[in-house]
């Protein structure tokens, strides 16, 4: 965790790039606050009209979506277990991995994008989660250490060129005996083709979760994975 030296530096150095702000979030018995970007709309049109803000380094990271808010509803519904340890991949701004520390699991979050491990380590600091950390992970080069109960991910299965190096960090990553919890919302081809890949290496169990947002529902995919024997 950030020493409070390092978490003042940490805002002061993020604050001259972006309005911050604190989330209050309220999911189930977990009460925490989440740190994000004020405005994000009016930031992002801001960046796309005056620095031509491509898809490519676009910042997903800064948004909470569907899926996230689907998998933290699961985790902080499980009991958490003192041996048990939690990979997040591809965190971001750390929602689901951040409820699931509030409920009392270990977790790690792990993110490529600095700024997004930035926020993450704020947060962490912010709500005094001992129990959670913030570490890089690039897929394609991983240099994190150890071994873990559950990985989980959300709307992490969206670009195809990532398939094979998520594959391998799964394969990594989780101990004999653990499982994969991820979360994905309805869109592209992006989540059939990942299974097409991986159905024969694991047993895949899935269901399709309604969330309700105004007037509107999606649909959400929440999947379990266990390594075929």
């Amino acid at each position: 965790m950030l020493s409070e030296a390092e978490a003042q530096q940490s805002w002061e150095e993020l604050s001259r790039r972006y309005n911050l702000e604190w989330a209050d979030i309220h999911l189930g018995q977990v009460k925490l606050d989440i740190l994000q970007i004020r405005d994000l709309e009016d930031y992002l049109v801001s960046n796309i009209e005056a620095q031509g803000l491509s898809l490519e380094n676009f910042p997903f990271w800064a948004m909470v979506w569907d899926a996230a808010l689907v998998l933290a509803d699961f985790l902080v519904k499980q009991e958490p277990q003192p041996d048990r340890s939690i990979l997040e991949l591809g965190a971001g701004l750390g929602f689901a991995g951040l409820c699931a520390g509030a409920r009392g699991h270990r977790v790690t979050l792990t993110d490529n994008m600095p700024d997004a491990l930035a926020f993450a380590r704020l947060s962490i600091h912010h709500n005094k989660l001992n129990n959670v950390e913030a570490a890089y992970l690039d897929w394609t080069q991983p240099t994190l250490t150890g071994a873990f109960d559950w990985i989980i991910g959300s709307d992490i299965l969206y670009e195809e060129k990532t398939f094979e190096p998520l594959m391998n960090v799964l394969a990594r990553y989780l101990k004999t005996g653990g499982r994969i919890y991820l979360s994905q919302g309805i869109r592209g081809t992006g989540p059939k083709a990942f299974f097409d890949l991986i159905k024969p290496r694991y047993s895949v169990r899935y269901q399709e979760k309604k969330l309700h947002s105004g007037q509107e529902q999606k649909k959400i995919l929440f999947f379990e994975l266990q390594p075929k024997t």
